[in-house]
């Protein structure tokens, strides 16, 4: 078993209701299939991907370190880490 930790930020927290979530995974899994698990809704899976991929707007972080969307697949999930989810920062 596995425990995660998602932490949403901005309007993120709006999308799925909670600051933050645990979740128990029974196996080990990427990034990319634990994000399709995390998004439960439409409304959450059309925020989290486009086109069946990451959504260019959407930064995520796998505990402190931003993954990258063309590695989603290659990133895989640990026991104990924290995946942070928020929207890309503009500004000036």
């Amino acid at each position: 078993m596995l425990k995660v930790k998602v932490k949403f930020f901005a309007y993120f927290r709006e999308v799925f209701g909670a600051k933050e979530r645990e979740l128990v995974l029974e196996d080990s899994m990427n990034l990319a299939e634990f994000l399709n698990r995390l998004a439960e809704t439409p409304q959450q899976k059309g925020e989290i991907f486009r086109d069946g991929q990451l959504n260019p707007q959407v930064v995520v972080m796998v505990n402190g370190s931003v993954a990258a969307p063309e590695n989603l697949s290659e990133t895989k999930i640990e026991d104990g880490a924290v995946v942070a989810i928020f929207p890309m920062m503009g500004g000036g």
